[in-house]
């Protein structure tokens, strides 16, 4: 299975200009989704239920029972990390750094996962598929890295009748299991921030969420990909609608992060491969100090 492009060998590269300090301390601290894991240590059974990994199954438990139940056993620390990924023809714009957002969140989650494997964590991804729902099993390593990041190319610019929302909502009622959930999303998706929809899923699990910049429509060559077409100059260069997108930019990462405060959620925002694992890092101690919401003064 091979990528279009080298994004684990670009993955590597950039991790490996961080010192191991900063990027084999990202999940210390205290976070509501510490787990149970695999030791050697047994320590109880459990009913299987969606993400448990198939060779815990005690089969002869389940005989005996009538239910499928897997044996759990006991680690110190261990983390189940989600990413929960937009999708969408609007995938296919530019951040303001002029790259493309689809790749842009594909390099954001391959980093992260990349790291948080590396600190001992299980991972998996979900993302919007046509009518359904993607939700993968947690595991770690690179051939799973590889099949995830294969798997969420495949779609990530592709339109679905389901939004990252739904899946996040199928992800919470589906896997019971106390996790950190990195939502990776876009302005569009900022503004559909619920309310409700947050305090149900920050009760018993930790979420950052990073949005993608998309690049401004105002400006040298703005290019509309619902027509297929460069913007008008004279609106391109419009003051006054250069005006008004920075107001509505602005209210909207505003109410997002009133929203995040309110339910103890993180937020930032990336729009270049070179600033994915200092917003990371960031974001994540801020998270673990109290500091939620947006986690730039300047917005």
């Amino acid at each position: 299975m091979q990528l279009d492009y080298e994004y684990l060998s670009r993955i590597r590269r950039a991790v490996a200009l961080y010192t191991n300090r900063k990027t084999s301390n990202i999940l210390d601290g205290d976070f509501h989704s510490i787990h149970r894991g695999r030791s050697m240590e047994f320590d109880d059974l459990k009913e299987y239920t969606y993400g448990d990994d198939v060779h815990d199954i005690d089969w002869k438990s389940s005989s005996r029972m009538g239910d499928i139940l897997v044996r759990r056993y006991m680690t110190d620390r261990r983390h189940n990390v989600m990413f929960v990924c937009d999708c969408g023809s609007k995938m296919t714009g530019d951040t303001k750094s002029g790259r493309p957002k689809k790749e842009l969140a594909l390099m954001t989650f391959g980093t992260i996962a990349y790291i948080t494997g590396r600190n001992g964590a299980d991972y998996a991804i979900a993302f919007p598929d046509g009518n359904k729902s993607v939700i993968s099993l947690f595991r770690s390593g690179a051939d799973h890295l590889e099949k995830l990041l294969y798997s969420y190319e495949s779609r990530v610019d592709k339109e679905h009748t389901k939004s990252v929302y739904d899946v996040l909502q199928e992800v919470i009622a589906s896997v019971h299991k106390k996790m950190i959930i990195f939502l990776i999303t876009d302005m569009e998706g900022l503004e559909k921030l619920d309310d409700n929809m947050l305090r149900g899923i920050t009760a018993n699990n930790d979420l950052l969420i990073i949005n993608i910049e998309d690049a401004m429509l105002t400006g040298n060559l703005a290019y509309d990909i619902d027509t297929s077409l460069y913007e008008k100059i004279f609106l391109s260069h419009s003051k006054k609608l250069h005006e008004e997108e920075l107001r509505i930019h602005r209210q909207t990462i505003e109410r997002a992060s009133f929203i995040c405060k309110q339910n103890k959620a993180g937020l930032t925002s990336i729009s270049s491969e070179d600033k994915i694992i200092d917003a990371t890092i960031d974001l994540l101690e801020r998270y673990r100090h109290g500091y939620y919401g947006y986690i730039t003064a300047a917005i």
